[in-house]
């Protein structure tokens, strides 16, 4: 194979050809896929194929094509393979190659004598095409690369005739004549990046051991963002240093926001290349490059075009050829019609982010996202006949909406609070409240719950803080940190009722009251309960009346005043249906279900559970339907329907974990266990039970985790293990103790004595 480079004089473009030998020993790894597409163009000797290999600067689109040109030279699908250098993201338009400054060392190469290369470019063309005639009569074919073309411009008129082939790399989308095939080049799959790092720090003969650090090069991999150029600057960095390890070198790069610069090595830099696209922006596109340097400022991993027009200030209709622009310069990449940049990219396009223009992108984001937040948060709260922005076509679509940002809206609670924007940070973190907790993300709402409340305090507005104790209370609970929780419903109720938000005070006791119920204070629980079913009967609040007799419900039901939990299960039940609230009624089913059975009305309960179950169903509730599937199963295995119960838990079981829900996962396995043990399969119920106790146990809940041993004791004994019914019963009493549950514990202590 023969390459021509260009070498940068003063005076102007000169090409010099220099021969070089295929080297079989070079480190190539992976891109089969489009090894296998580029030996297959090179092969067709019909009308004269053109591949584009197109990617981001570093991506390998040099390395790939000069390996597959080696390839077909030596399978002798071509006769010869000529690279082009055409330096065409020089930021010196003078260093650019054009035709006029290539085809005279071109048919040099070719086999023309000096003396018979014509002066003058149209000239040189002819004597181009008719050489590549005589090569092609002779059955002789020429694969010509043009590689780092920055335009159609450098390459067109270069491009050959049938039979012969030729391949142009670029960071561009170029539109070329003939017939022409893409090949976009992407960064390496992780598998391969890190078989890349491994076989560049073998190469140089000698043993390396940290070529065998798999978890360490998969890090640096990482920090490289998987770009063969920074793995290659990354492994001689490795070579030049050998008491360097690749762990130390993955720390160094991820300690600040700066990896890019840090990936250089001699004349080889990241940053270089990238600064070298950067130039061409400019020149080509000056609005898409400053949309570029503001792109960085979204904290997700990637964007909407709505959201590249706030950014900017611009309409969709304006940034939408901006981000075409950065597209098809391989700097934007466009995935089911959201756009994503790489990590190093993001990393020096801020580089290039001026500070009069940061502070007031970033507002422009954050005020965005929590214009269309609010918007879709409307949404999942409206009853029927309730007004809603236009915004979204409905509840669907925001929801939609909020999975698809959820990454993006929960960053940018964090990037409000942190950069100051402590109003956004609460009206943000509120229209998160209800679309994390319905989807049980639950992680996320407890650290934007926590971001708005720190806001708040910055804030210093009575209401801005009581809200945001009242929704951080919520996430608490959701996560078992029940007396946090506590604490932030009193003093949200204290907060509202000081400043007459009778309404607010409401919500904060009902919620209150939920958590109480948590820690096994009931009668506590009960007053909260009927002080906020007070304040909603006060306030011609029907929805809230609705929702505080249902959780009355649940703590009447837990002092064992059973017909009293029906009734207002009922009464909760009729209010959501005359609101028009299909979700809270499922609720109200589901814990009328629960009551039922403990009067045994196992048909009346199998009933509510199984239009609860409906419900959660035709509302997409799936936490809801695992809960129901849950409740139903205890319901069957009353009736003896044991089979029915064992699938209805197993499915609820799949659902909690499918949402995540450890603990709701560990009372499914624990009714499983139960309803297991009736059909005599004693084996698998200790399995569960085991299981359960365990979940249990990681979530901190004593009393579920003393019910999961018992039951896992009783199983034991049906087994004649009666070694681990006794320790399984001594730890489930222990458990019941500290939950302060003492009529369970003396329940235990019971069939305990009967072992002896």
């Amino acid at each position: 194979m023969t390459v021509i480079n260009r070498s940068g004089t003063p005076t102007g473009p000169a090409v010099v050809p220099v021969a070089v030998q295929v080297d079989e020993d070079a480190v190539f790894v992976g891109r089969e896929q489009q090894i296998a597409e580029l030996m297959t163009a090179f092969g067709d000797r019909g009308a004269g194929a053109v591949v584009v290999s197109a990617g981001m600067g570093g991506v390998g689109k040099t390395a790939l094509v000069t390996h597959a040109a080696a390839r077909a030279v030596k399978q002798g699908l071509v006769t010869i393979a000529v690279v082009l250098n055409l330096n065409g993201y020089d930021p010196d338009a003078d260093q650019r190659a054009t035709p006029r400054d290539v085809l005279g060392p071109l048919l040099r190469v070719l086999g023309l004598a000096d003396e018979q290369v014509p002066a003058t470019m149209p000239e040189q063309l002819t004597s181009y095409r008719a050489l590549l005639q005589g090569l092609g009569q002779q059955g002789r074919r020429l694969l010509l690369v043009l590689d780092n073309a920055g335009d159609a411009d450098q390459v067109t008129a270069l491009l050959p005739p049938a039979p012969h082939a030729a391949a142009v790399t670029t960071r561009d989308t170029l539109t070329l004549p003939g017939r022409t095939s893409y090949l976009y080049l992407d960064t390496l799959p992780m598998t391969d990046a890190v078989d890349l790092l491994t076989q560049l720090l073998q190469s140089t003969g000698l043993e390396d051991p940290r070529a065998d650090d798999g978890a360490a090069l998969v890090r640096l991999a990482d920090r490289c963002g998987r770009l063969p150029l920074a793995l290659e600057i990354t492994a001689a960095v490795l070579a030049d240093e050998p008491s360097l390890t690749a762990a130390e070198l993955a720390d160094e790069l991820a300690q600040g926001p700066h990896s890019v610069e840090s990936l250089r090595r001699a004349d080889r830099s990241v940053a270089a290349v990238l600064e070298l696209s950067w130039h061409r922006l400019i020149e080509r596109d000056a609005q898409a490059a400053e949309l570029l340097s503001l792109l960085p400022i979204n904290p997700g991993p990637d964007l909407s075009t709505a959201t590249a027009a706030a950014l900017i200030d611009v309409s969709e209709a304006q940034v939408k050829p901006r981000l075409r622009a950065l597209r098809h310069a391989h700097l934007l990449q466009q995935t089911g019609g959201r756009w994503r940049m790489h990590d190093l990219v993001r990393q020096h396009a801020r580089s290039h982010l001026a500070d009069e223009h940061h502070l007031p992108a970033l507002r422009r984001l954050l005020e965005h996202y929590d214009r269309l937040a609010n918007a879709a948060d409307d949404h999942l709260r409206a009853l029927p006949r309730t007004s809603v922005p236009e915004t979204f076509p409905g509840r669907a679509e925001a929801l939609k909406w909020f999975d698809t940002e959820r990454a993006n809206v929960t960053s940018a609670v964090s990037l409000a609070f942190n950069t100051g924007h402590h109003d956004v940070t609460a009206h943000l973190a509120t229209a998160l409240s209800e679309y994390l907790s319905w989807r049980r993300h639950l992680a996320d709402w407890v650290s934007v719950s926590e971001h708005a409340h720190a806001a708040a305090q910055h804030l210093n507005t009575s209401r801005t803080l009581a809200i945001a104790s009242n929704i951080l209370g919520l996430a608490l609970r959701y996560v078992r940190r029940f007396d946090e929780a506590i604490t932030h419903h009193q003093r949200a109720a204290a907060i509202f009722r000081e400043t007459g938000d009778r309404h607010g005070e409401g919500q904060a006791l009902n919620n209150l009251g939920l958590a109480l119920q948590e820690v096994r204070r009931f009668d506590d629980a009960i007053t909260a309960h009927e002080r906020d079913l007070a304040i909603c009967r006060e306030t011609g609040d029907r929805h809230g009346e609705g929702q505080a007799l249902n959780n009355l419900g649940l703590a009447l039901r837990e002092v064992r005043r059973f017909d009293d939990a029906i009734t207002h299960h009922q009464q909760a039940a009729a209010i959501y249906r005359e609101t028009g609230d299909r979700h809270g009624e499922g609720q109200a089913l589901n814990n009328l279900g629960l009551a039922l059975r403990q009067v045994r009305r196992f048909d009346d309960a199998i009933t509510a559970h199984e239009r609860d179950l409906a419900i959660c169903r035709e509302t997409g509730d799936r936490h809801g339907e695992g809960q129901a599937l849950n409740n139903l199963g205890l319901a069957l295995r009353q009736v003896r329907r044991f089979d029915d119960a064992i699938t209805h838990h197993q499915r609820a079981a799949a659902i909690f974990r499918e949402t995540g829900d450890r603990h709701g996962e560990g009372q499914a396995l624990n009714n499983l266990g139960l309803a297991l043990r009736e059909v005599r399969r004693f084996d698998e119920a200790i399995t569960h039970h085991q299981r359960a106790a365990a979940i249990f146990r990681e979530t901190g809940d004593r009393h579920g985790e003393g019910q999961a041993l018992g039951n896992l004791g009783l199983a034991f004994v049906e087994t004649g293990q009666l070694v681990e019914a006794k320790a399984a019963g001594q730890a489930a009493v222990s458990a019941f103790e500290e939950a302060g549950d003492p009529d369970s514990a003396a329940t235990v202590t019971e069939w305990l004595a009967t072992l002896q």
